[in-house]
């Protein structure tokens, strides 16, 4: 494909299907091997930083998300989006993303003591201007990226990301052997994103960087508002942190951090593969009836896996938190607990921007965030004085909110998803979950007055849950069943596949 016209086919539903399972099991095995480093980095940081320190760096981590917001969605969306896309298009993302990204980093590096440093204190603010960097970071390798994403190269993207996740966390690691304390959280985010952001440059270099008036307006008529609710998204997701670092102790914001990161967080590393998948598969979607199959048999296999694992999450924290963050951490249970609810929610919307974007309906994301913001915000400002437990209850009703307003209005005016189609998503990981719990809670005190060790007790609870999960799905929905076994079949690769599946899996051109 050359740079001078990118126009593509439209693919069949078989080889989006195809081009889906391929990018799945890549992000997959990318994201298993970079979150145990990640992990491991996350517990031995956890043992030498203190939560205070964590709670200043959760300020300064917004900027990772927010830098590709303002670069990337804004300037590089739409040449994913776009049916046809010429060099001059190109060329004219290119000029806009590096100037952005420049631009914001001068102005977060010298506004952070007079903006960050009154509401947040001199501490926070010194850790937002080491993430400065970011913005720049982020437009250089906007437009490689998401020429990548545009041509499907889902192994690369993989590759690149896997590398700079696990160099990232590894730096952080050693930074704080070497003294540093909340710098050596940032740096490590710092150091990871210019890792990913060479290696894209180098993969797929964007066009030289040049002004055509044309095509800023088309790109910023996408780009625009897909930037400006991703924004939104951003600021929703971390109004929570902001709120906090402003009326709390960063003791008490650390703590709740840790326990986001736990209840919602960590099933991100499982439904990032989706999100990051989702855009791109379903922008080459031929109509909206594709589109909407697409997304409910993803979204019906994503709540399956998500949602068991995040109800053994719930019996085993009480258990798992101080064993492997220490004692420090344990007023961060509770909160984490209920917290995982909201990451259960969190799973079964996992994508739903994205089912917008690609049905060409930024503005209508960017409607809804606005309203999801000011809700989001508010209960968290209400919440905030009577401490963090309360605070999680309150994020938890907000997002079930979410989730009746997402199909009760969003999908159904939208694009024209019915409200009935959320009992079909939700029954089958809501069931499993209850069967999880219902099995986990008595055999995890069981063992706890057995005194069985933490690490016995958690793989026990977790494989009698996971048991009970499957055995709901296979007797009480063999539809979903089938559809989860059918693509745990295609995920891995043929030449792995047992003789019992050979027979049943098709080959697919793409699978490698």
């Amino acid at each position: 494909m050359s740079q001078h016209d990118h126009d593509t086919d439209e693919p069949s539903e078989e080889g989006l299907l195809d081009a889906a399972v391929t990018g799945a099991r890549w992000l997959a095995a990318a994201r298993a091997a970079s979150d145990s480093v990640q992990f491991v980095s996350a517990v031995v940081l956890a043992r030498m930083i203190t939560p205070a320190e964590f709670g200043h760096s959760a300020i300064a981590l917004i900027l990772v998300p927010l830098s590709a917001i303002l670069t990337f969605e804004g300037f590089g969306s739409a040449l994913v989006q776009r049916k046809t896309v010429t060099r001059r298009h190109i060329e004219t993302a290119t000029l806009a993303s590096l100037v952005a990204g420049a631009l914001l980093t001068v102005i977060t590096y010298f506004g952070a003591p007079y903006v960050a440093g009154p509401i947040f204190g001199p501490r926070t603010a010194d850790l937002v201007q080491v993430a400065a960097p970011l913005f720049m970071l982020t437009g250089i390798s906007a437009v490689s990226r998401s020429l990548l994403w545009r041509r499907l190269e889902f192994r690369a993207v993989s590759m690149i990301e896997m590398t700079s996740l696990l160099a990232g966390a590894i730096l952080s690691v050693v930074f704080a052997l070497a003294g540093l304390d909340g710098e050596a959280i940032v740096l490590g985010q710092v150091c990871g994103t210019a890792i990913a952001t060479a290696l894209l440059f180098l993969l797929a270099r964007p066009a030289r960087p040049r002004w055509h008036a044309t095509e800023l307006r088309e790109i910023l008529g996408f780009g625009g508002p897909a930037s400006a609710a991703g924004l939104l998204h951003v600021a929703i997701t971390n109004a929570d942190y902001t709120i906090l670092a402003a009326r709390l102790s960063a003791t008490q914001v650390g703590l709740y951090w840790r326990a986001f990161q736990l209840g919602v967080v960590y099933q991100d590393k499982i439904s990032g593969v989706m999100m990051r998948l989702a855009f791109p598969v379903y922008s080459r979607t031929r109509d909206l009836d594709q589109l909407r199959q697409l997304h409910e048999r993803a979204t019906r296999v994503h709540a399956a896996v998500i949602v068991p694992l995040l109800a053994i999450g719930i019996v085993v924290e009480p258990t798992l938190v101080p064993w492997l963050f220490g004692d420090a951490w344990v007023d961060a249970v509770l909160p984490a607990q209920l917290l995982s609810v909201a990451g259960m929610v969190a799973a079964v919307l996992t994508g739903f921007p994205q089912v917008l974007l690609a049905a060409g309906r930024p503005k209508a994301l960017f409607r809804f965030n606005v309203c999801v913001l000011a809700v989001y915000a508010g209960a968290v400002w209400v919440a905030a004085p009577h401490g963090i437990t309360v605070v999680a209850g309150a994020v938890v009703v907000v997002y079930l909110a979410m989730l009746v307003a997402v199909y009760g209005i969003l999908f159904r005016r939208v694009v024209g998803i019915s409200v009935g189609r959320m009992v079909g998503d939700l029954g089958p990981a809501v069931a499993g979950g209850l069967g999880v719990l219902a099995i986990g809670f008595p055999l995890a005190e069981l063992l706890r007055s057995a005194d069985t060790p933490a690490p016995i007790l958690i793989a026990l609870v977790g494989i009698a849950g996971l048991m009970a999960h499957v055995a709901v799905l296979r007797t009480g929905f063999p539809a979903v069943w089938s559809d989860l076994a059918g693509f745990t079949r295609r995920l891995v690769p043929a030449r792995l596949h047992p003789r019992r599946w050979r027979a049943a899996v098709p080959s697919t051109s793409s699978a490698s």
